[in-house]
């Protein structure tokens, strides 16, 4: 078992799932889609990442009602999310939700990802080719660096 977790949601064009599954390829991390294992035990975990497409400007409301469910919560964490527009701080709502109870945060990525919500698909959509290779090294970079920080604890 690894010592670290990343718990995610990825909805409409997977590009979350995408992302962590070549991201975290080969490294001891494990995954789980929080709409397909609601019941999982965070608790045994060290360290827990939180991944999610971005829906109306936050995180899918089903992060929130996996930690709100989850009272054991670990107390380092680290944020993930794909979004079409890319560059915000969507991350911020979920942050300040651990910030409550205390659960500090040493890191986050973002990137772009394929988004065809409301008259964006009337369009094509945008950030259709995300998230690409390139998006996908730096997320391996990152998830590296939360390991080195992990280990130098």
């Amino acid at each position: 078992m690894a010592d670290i977790a990343i718990f995610y949601v990825s909805v409409h064009h997977k590009n979350t799932e995408k992302l962590l599954k070549n991201m975290c390829s080969g490294l001891e991390i494990d995954l789980y889609n929080i709409l397909e294992n609601p019941d999982v035990d965070i608790s045994k975990y060290k360290v827990f990442g939180l991944a999610s497409g971005i829906y109306k400007s936050d995180y899918h409301k089903k992060v929130y009602e996996f930690l709100e469910k989850n009272i054991n919560l670990p107390k380092v964490s680290f944020l993930i999310y794909t979004s079409g527009i890319g560059g915000k701080n969507y991350y911020k709502k979920v942050e300040k939700f651990l910030n409550e109870k205390e659960i500090k945060n040493i890191g986050v990525f973002q990137t772009k990802g394929y988004d065809t919500f409301g008259i964006l698909k009337y369009i094509g959509g945008i950030s259709k080719k995300h998230p690409n290779e390139n998006d996908i090294l730096k997320g391996k970079t990152f998830i590296l660096d939360i390991l080195n920080i992990i280990k130098n604890k």
